[in-house]
């Protein structure tokens, strides 16, 4: 038995048990190098620069989105534009490409995109909500406490995973940090609204909000959230009431079973790590917007390696 064995045994008391199909998982961790240079959609080139140019005022486009979409994937992995620009002009007189864009007009389409992310297609959602910081300002704690107290220092970043299929289904980035769970309650009125089958919602700590509990109430969604230790039975949510009783009953340990609370790793915390190990935790863009189109880029390039 390995150290984290050992570890996994002590927390949740009994022996850990690895079912990943590792050949497959190898795999999809090859294919999402290869989609880094993925040139399919130039057999349709033509075809798709004419669809978008229907009805287009003013200059017709040059380039198709694909090619941007992977322009924009690169740029996620901090690739500056001027290098971008490169890559694509090497790939067209290779032959591959049939024209390469210059590095105002990719910076430019780029943030034209909408970094809308693609909804799983499974039925009964499962979402878990969490939050977590990317860093504005880089050189180490040190330079940024000493030189940068003035500027921002952090983004907010409110995700929403499926514990199913271990996609990001909905995100929201904040400059000036909000509450979590009143994100998590404006993202899911959205994914609602659109018709996505959600039947379960959950988060730690953070979410523990009346406000949220009465919302999953009200909409018929499951609440898997993680009350406070010294949560009490008479609060203004008989929903949340329920909970910190049948946690109090259970135990903490069998009531997270029970509750499929430890999805929540898989759905948030694993999928902010892979971000930002895959596309680092830095924004090099100054302004408000491009700090935000930044973010928002990551974690859509994420889901297309992801889906690769």
């Amino acid at each position: 038995m390995t150290d984290l064995d050992k570890k996994l045994k002590k927390r949740w008391g009994r022996n850990f048990k690895d079912v990943r199909d590792w050949r497959t998982y190898n795999e999809q961790l090859i294919r999402r190098g290869e989609i880094l240079i993925d040139l399919d959609f130039v057999k349709n080139w033509d075809e798709e620069l004419e669809d978008m140019n229907v009805g287009k005022v003013g200059a017709p486009y040059q380039f198709p989105n694909s090619l941007i979409e992977l322009q924009a994937i690169w740029e996620a992995k901090n690739f500056p534009v001027r290098m971008i620009e490169g890559i694509t002009r090497e790939l067209t007189e290779l032959g591959n490409l049939p024209d390469y864009d210059s590095y105002s007009q990719i910076s430019r389409r780029i943030k034209e995109l909408g970094f809308s992310l693609e909804i799983p297609e499974e039925n009964d959602l499962m979402i878990f909500s969490d939050g977590t910081g990317m860093q504005a300002v880089s050189g180490g704690e040190y330079l940024r406490e000493k030189y940068d107290k003035k500027n921002r220092q952090w983004i907010q970043i409110v995700l929403l995973g499926d514990a199913k299929t271990h996609q990001p289904v909905s995100y929201e980035i904040n400059l000036i940090p909000k509450s979590e769970s009143e994100s998590t309650i404006r993202q899911v009125t959205r994914l609602l609204k659109k018709g996505v089958p959600i039947i379960a919602v959950g988060g730690d700590g953070a979410m523990d909000d009346k406000d949220l509990w009465n919302f999953c109430n009200d909409q018929g969604l499951q609440p898997i959230i993680k009350p406070d230790k010294n949560a009490r039975t008479d609060s203004d949510s008989p929903l949340r009431n329920q909970e910190v009783k049948a946690r109090n009953k259970l135990g903490y340990k069998k009531w997270a079973r029970q509750r499929g609370y430890g999805h929540r790793w898989t759905a948030t915390e694993g999928m902010f790590s892979a971000i930002k190990r895959v596309f680092g935790e830095h924004i090099r863009a100054t302004s408000d917007r491009g700090m935000v189109k930044e973010t928002a880029c990551k974690i859509w390039a994420y889901q297309k390696l992801q889906r690769a």
